[in-house]
């Protein structure tokens, strides 16, 4: 029955959505918003019981608040009935789960998540704004759309936020045991070295252009003790064994994407520039349309004066 309390808080979770969307009563809105909240509330209660989590109660208070805010701002973003609005509880969404990942001591995707969606992903969905905000013609300007007044689909939607949380609730409570063991202290140091030995330009400006560097630094920079030491040779030719500092975690993923992935960081560069010129030709022409209309509109003769 426990293995079942999970799916049911998840459902429970769901179902306050489904009320938030669909009803148009603000009472009825506040009740689901209090259902949902309860469910995820009843969620992590389930998940605390887990054994191996944080052990700082400080880190566990601040991210519960930075996905209070995410949850908020989410159901906020897909109920306001303005795209401004929308584009802006997005932010939000992105900046809170920037706050959970910073707990989560990933700086590297935290600040690359703020960089990508809060920056260059929100000037493309600025250019699909100008075209949402757009009247249908020159009679309906201050009138806001349908679809922006009401929901499309909720019950869809809010089956496909079931599933994809279903997933994660399931790999939360059964694929932790099946996680690889953390990598030990002496097989990060070992990282370190080889992140290192791999920068002769970053070594030397550690250890500074006195000391004369090997033409290949592989088996000259090692693990000793709880650090990494470099084995080099001063300008006089003695023989000198010299701390280095160790990279840092943006350090290594910064190496793996030029030096491992770099077909896959160039065409994610792609895809987001094609996007962004896709995203300028379609408000180029619906701009070119409304104002074809809008001349069109100016020239036409007044139906009263033709009357007349």
């Amino acid at each position: 029955m426990d293995s079942i309390l999970p799916y049911i808080a998840t459902a429970v979770a769901a179902i306050g959505l489904l009320i938030v969307l669909s009803s148009g009563v603000r009472l009825t809105r506040a009740g689901g918003g209090v259902l949902g909240m309860a469910g995820l509330v009843w969620l992590f209660m389930l998940a605390s019981t887990i054994p191996g989590g944080v052990g700082d109660v400080t880190i566990e208070v601040f991210f519960l608040i930075f996905a209070a805010m995410a949850v908020s701002a989410g159901v906020q973003m897909i109920r306001s009935p303005r795209p401004v609005y929308s584009a802006l509880f997005f932010v939000l969404v992105v900046m809170s789960v920037c706050g959970m990942l910073v707990m989560l001591e990933a700086f590297f995707i935290a600040f690359a998540l703020v960089i990508v969606y809060a920056g260059a992903i929100l000037i493309t969905y600025m250019f699909v704004l100008m075209l949402a905000q757009q009247a249908s013609d020159a009679s309906h300007q201050g009138e806001t759309p349908e679809y922006d007044r009401t929901p499309r689909d909720p019950v869809a939607a809010v089956c496909v936020a079931a599933i994809f949380m279903a997933v994660v609730v399931n790999v939360t409570f059964t694929g932790l045991n099946d996680l690889a063991p953390a990598a030990s202290d002496v097989d990060r140091l070992r990282a370190d070295a080889a992140l290192l030995a791999n920068t002769p330009r970053g070594v030397q400006r550690q250890v500074g252009e006195d000391v004369v560097l090997p033409d290949s630094l592989d088996g000259h920079i090692t693990v000793q003790g709880d650090g990494v030491v470099l084995h080099a040779s001063s300008p006089t030719g003695d023989a000198l064994i010299v701390p280095l500092k160790s990279p840092g975690n943006t350090s290594h993923v910064g190496w793996s994407l030029v030096a491992r992935f770099p077909a896959s960081l160039e065409l994610a560069g792609i895809i987001l520039l094609m996007a962004m010129f896709g995203a300028v030709i379609l408000a180029r022409r619906q701009i070119d349309h409304a104002e074809e209309e809008l001349a069109s509109a100016v020239a036409a003769p007044d139906s009263s004066e033709v009357d007349a």
